[in-house]
Formats: structure tokens, C-alpha cells, sequence
């Protein structure tokens, strides 16, 4: 006997499908309106990549040629598996620095290791990325707050000036942090190669020149173009010039990189560090671009499409990879409407390879440079920073210390830093969160918020009635601080306090250290005669009250849904019998 699956079944396999492999959806609903645009995107991102592609790879301490391997396994990756119809992969200026961090004390000097351990990098980062994804981890971008992240970026921006200056002033520079580049480089500017300085000031002054007269144009390519021909025509590179020199032509051989168990295990973190940087990198850009064309991107498929893009990296010999605003946009703004622009891209690349890297023999290596420090200099949010500044000095602050980390402590501590800073940020705001007592609006029946301010004694809604709001959940960092602000407000109230009134809506948990101390408080407040009572507390917070013996402790009667119910409890029993609250214990 044969089955045939139901048209239900089918319909759920193929959605199944769809959803794993966002590019079988643009297929299957693709307009051919759309193929030009795509394509004349496709053609303009390949422009603008090759030469940032090239410079990137040089910055990564690979042959140059590594950037453009790593960009056909990065854009073919994610736009089978990536959610973002605009977003374009590839080499960035973020990660080739912190990958350097890991991977240079392991080669020890081998190119041949060195190559092999960028590659084996990126496919950790890669198979973090799509495990992470498969287990619905995208929250996981939230880890490093915006302000680190801008801090960090910054950092970033200006380690790879700092490392670019000896090939602007063409000075074999030997520091390797930021400040000591720096210092370096001023002590010995009477060794500076003058006609390579020349090339690399008037080759920044023009890329950003270019990108403020003439934005669409693909500037560092015709840059390319103009130093090739000026190094050929005058024979610039026997007057001292530095160039690239010869780039093996085709394609490298699609195979996984050669790692041990020890290497696995030291680049385990390093990889962890570049997934999660590079996630929320993407997961940035990508949102971004979704909002602007009013469609919604998944993050959990935005990490499976980063991991497949950084595992096609590896398969050729490329390393880890991220997404890039600038290539994005230029997708965005002529007019790309889905991941066929990447294809495209990636296909053209794929055909330069095989046919045209001879062209660039005569690159001189100073305009990759000035490629590098026009293209990084992106990267320092100038207006974020002032808007920081502005609005939440501390924040600018933790910004200025991740930038600063990553100049003088290193870049694998400094996002380890940043992870650990962010999460005690949170705990620090969490540990005293605004809080409020509530008073009657009679006119309008509402209730209104007032900042405590520990001089009046004005705390109580009716006499005897305080209402108190801790915008928070109770847990062990902030559990004290609602055990003092409770006692204070008894102790400063008026008249003596018959119930404590708690409008539990902004608590959603309770942990096993905030309910012990919530029973202490709850015992102390039985000996001074005053009533706890909670309103407003929802399903999960009564489900834990109740594991914990909250419940049983305050008295289920004492629980109210609706912060007037309470209050007419409150106003029944204090009819009933005269306020008896004593002062606390001296």
C-alpha cells in the first residue's frame, strides 16, 4: 500500500523548508521586475568590495587575496540561509584584529599555520553561529549594550589607524599597541618615504572627498585603478613604492582547515568573542535595512545565515566574517530587492579570480591602507557619542572605557570586559530601580505616582494606607534596597501604618534570596502590628509566592486583583478596629 502525504503535511514540510532556507522563498516568489535591479546592485556592491575585500584581507595578516575568498564563501552562505533580503557579508574592520589576537601566538611565525588557524577560526565562529541558531539563542546580541558596542567600535577604528600609519609614512613600524604606533611613528618621521606619503594623503583626501561629492560612485575601486596606472606609468615601485606584487589567479580548493584538538580548544573563546561581536553586528545592520524596506528579519535565522556565511569563508581558505553597513547600503540604494545581489556579487568576484588578479600586481600597498582608514573611520560614531554624552554621562563613560580597552589592554579582554560590564550594568540599575507610593486621583478614579522624598511625611494614600510600587523584580541585588525603602516610608508615615499596600504589576519574579527577605520583612511587620497586602500580581509572580510560602505567610485573603479591591478591604477593616501599629525596635 502507498501513502500519499495530506496537502497539510506537504504545506508544513515546505513552510519548514522556507523557513531554514529563507532563499528557497525568494525563489519561489521571485518577479523577474526584479533581476535588474538586482543585478546592477549585484555589479556596484562587487565595485565597492574588491578593493575594501583586498585591504581587509591584508589587515588580517593574510595575503590580500584571503579578503576576496573570504567575501565569495561569505555572500554565497548568507544569502542561502540569511533572513536580511539587503544585507551584504563579508570582510569587516572588527574581527581580523581580534582574530589576529588569538591565532598569532599559536603560528608562531608559520604563514602556512597562521592561513590555516584563520580559516579554522572562522569555522568555530561559524558552527557557534548556526548551533546558536538552531537553539533559538538571538537574544544573545542583547549581551553587549549599545554604548560598549559604540566604545568598542571606536576602539576598533582607531587600532587599525594606528596599525595603518607605518604603510601611510612608509615606515617599517615594530610597536603593536595604538599609543605606542603612534609614538613611533612621530619619533621617526625623518625616515618617511615621501612619494608613498604623498600617494596615501591624496588618496584619503580623495575617498572622502569622493564620498561626500559623489556617494554612489564606487570610489576606492577607480582609486585602484588610478594608483595601478600611476605605479606602472612612472615605475613607482623601483622609487621605493610598496606594491602588492603577484596574486595567484583561480579559485582555492574547497576543503576544511587542518586543526588539532589543542587548537580547537584555544580558539574555542577567541571564536565565541568574534560570533557574538560579529551577531550583533549583523543583527544591527539588518534590522536596520528591514525597517527602511517595512519587512521584519528573524534573529535566530540571522545567526544561522552568519554561521553559514563565516563556514563558507572557511571552506576557502578565507576567515571570520560579519556584515557590512557600508556594502548594505549600497545594495539598498540602487535599488536591490533580495539576496540575488549578493549572488551576483559573489559571482563576479569568483570571475575576477579566476581571470583578473593580474591587474593588480601593481597596487601600491599605501592605497590599501588609505582603503582601510577611510573605511574605519566610519566606525566612530561621533553622534552617538555626543548623544551619550547628553543624555546619560555614565554611559559615555563605559563607551570611553571600552574604546580605551581595546587601545591599551587588548581585544579578546576588552569584549570580555564589555559582556561583564553590560551585565553589571543591568544589575546596577536593577539593584535600585524607581520606585513610587500611589495616590488617589477621586476626580478622574486614577491612581497617581509620587517620587518618595524622605522629608515629607506625606507617604500614605488614606491614614493608616500606604501604597508602594517597585518597578523591578524582587531579586537578590535589589531585595535589601525594597527591605530599606519599605521601612523608611513606615517609619516617616504620619499616622501610624496599618497596612503596606504593594502594587506588585512591574514585579514579575521573585527569586529564593528576595522571598526569604520578603518573609523577614513580612515577620517584622507582624511584630509592629502592620499588614502586608500585594494587588495586581500576576499569574507567574503568585506561582512562585506560592512555591516559596509567601502566600501561605501574608494570608491568601491578603491578595487582591485590583488595587481598588484592596483598598476597600483596607477601608472595611479599619472600621473595624483602631490602628495598633508600634514604632519599630530601637
Amino acid at each position: 500500500m502507498t501513502h500519499q502525504r495530506s496537502p497539510a503535511s506537504v504545506q508544513a514540510l515546505t513552510s519548514g523548508w522556507r523557513r531554514y532556507f529563507p532563499f528557497l522563498a525568494i525563489v519561489r516568489t521571485y518577479q523577474t521586475a526584479w533581476l535588474r535591479p538586482d543585478v546592477l546592485a549585484g555589479v556596484t556592491v562587487f565595485a565597492v568590495l574588491v578593493p575594501s575585500a583586498l585591504a581587509y584581507g591584508e589587515l588580517a595578516g593574510l595575503a590580500p587575496v584571503a579578503g576576496l575568498y573570504a567575501a565569495v564563501g561569505a555572500m554565497l552562505g548568507y544569502a542561502l540561509f540569511g533572513s536580511s533580503r539587503q544585507a551584504i557579508l563579508g570582510p569587516d574592520a572588527s574581527l581580523p584584529l581580534l582574530m589576529m589576537a588569538a591565532i598569532a601566538p599559536l603560528a608562531a611565525g608559520d604563514m602556512a599555520r597562521y592561513a590555516a588557524l584563520a580559516a579554522t577560526t572562522a569555522l568555530l565562529a561559524g558552527a557557534i553561529c548556526v548551533a546558536a541558531g538552531f537553539l533559538r539563542f538571538g537574544f544573545i546580541a542583547n549581551f553587549i549594550s549599545q554604548p560598549i558596542l559604540t566604545g568598542y567600535m571606536a576602539g576598533i577604528a582607531l587600532t587599525v589607524i594606528g596599525g595603518q600609519l607605518g604603510r601611510l609614512f612608509g615606515i617599517k613600524v615594530q610597536a603593536d599597541l595604538f599609543f605606542s604606533q603612534v609614538l613611533e611613528v612621530v619619533q621617526r618621521l625623518g625616515e618617511t618615504q615621501l612619494l608613498t606619503f604623498v600617494i596615501g594623503a591624496a588618496s584619503i583626501a580623495l575617498l572622502f572627498y569622493g564620498k561626500r561629492r559623489w556617494p554612489r560612485w564606487p570610489g576606492p575601486l577607480l582609486l585602484m585603478a588610478a594608483t595601478i596606472a600611476l605605479v606602472t606609468l612612472l615605475n613607482l615601485d623601483e622609487r621605493g613604492v610598496a606594491v602588492v606584487g603577484s596574486i595567484p589567479s583561480g579559485m582555492p580548493q574547497i576543503a576544511l582547515p587542518r586543526f588539532s584538538a589543542g587548537d580547537f580548544f584555544a580558539l574555542l573563546v577567541p571564536s565565541l568573542s568574534i560570533a557574538l561581536i560579529a551577531f550583533t553586528d549583523v543583527l544591527v545592520n539588518s534590522t536596520s535595512f528591514a525597517a527602511k524596506n517595512k519587512y521584519r528579519v528573524d534573529a535566530d535565522q540571522e545567526l544561522i545565515g552568519l554561521g553559514a556565511a563565516n563556514i563558507g569563508s572557511s571552506l576557502l581558505g578565507g576567515f571570520p566574517v560579519s556584515s557590512s553597513s557600508a556594502r548594505t547600503a549600497v545594495a539598498d540604494s540602487m535599488g536591490g530587492r533580495t539576496q540575488v545581489v549578493g549572488l551576483v556579487a559573489a559571482l563576479l568576484c569568483v570571475v575576477f579570480l579566476l581571470f583578473l588578479t593580474g591587474l593588480l600586481t601593481n597596487l601600491p600597498l599605501v592605497t590599501l591602507a588609505a582603503i582601510l582608514i577611510v573605511a574605519v573611520w566610519g566606525l566612530i560614531d561621533f553622534a552617538q557619542l555626543r548623544w551619550l554624552y547628553r543624555v546619560r554621562r555614565s554611559e559615555f563613560w563605559l563607551a570611553m572605557l571600552a574604546a580605551f580597552g581595546v587601545l591599551t589592554v587588548g581585544l579578546l579582554q576588552t569584549i570580555l570586559l564589555a559582556v561583564v560590564l553590560s551585565l553589571l550594568g543591568v544589575i546596577a540599575r536593577m539593584s535600585r530601580p524607581h520606585d513610587a507610593v500611589l495616590s488617589h486621583d477621586a476626580a478622574q478614579d486614577l491612581f497617581v505616582e509620587r517620587e518618595i522624598d524622605p522629608r515629607t511625611t506625606d507617604v500614605e494614600l488614606l491614614p493608616g494606607l500606604i501604597v508602594y510600587r517597585f518597578d523591578a523584580p524582587l531579586f537578590f541585588a535589589n531585595a535589601p534596597y525594597f527591605l530599606d525603602r519599605a521601612r523608611a516610608l513606615i517609619d516617616s508615615a504620619e499616622h501610624p501604618v496599618r497596612w503596606f499596600l504593594i502594587n506588585a504589576e512591574p514585579i514579575v519574579d521573585v527569586d529564593a534570596t528576595a522571598a526569604a527577605i520578603f518573609m523577614e520583612f513580612d515577620a517584622e511587620m507582624d511584630e509592629r502590628h502592620i499588614q502586608i497586602a500585594i494587588a495586581r500580581a500576576g499569574e507567574p509572580l503568585r506561582a512562585m509566592l506560592d512555591r516559596t510560602g509567601v502566600t501561605e505567610r501574608i494570608g491568601e485573603a491578603f491578595f487582591f486583583p485590583s488595587l481598588h479591591g484592596a483598598i476597600q478591604a483596607y477601608e472595611i477593616s479599619a472600621t473595624a478596629a483602631p490602628p495598633v501599629s508600634t514604632p519599630p525596635a530601637p
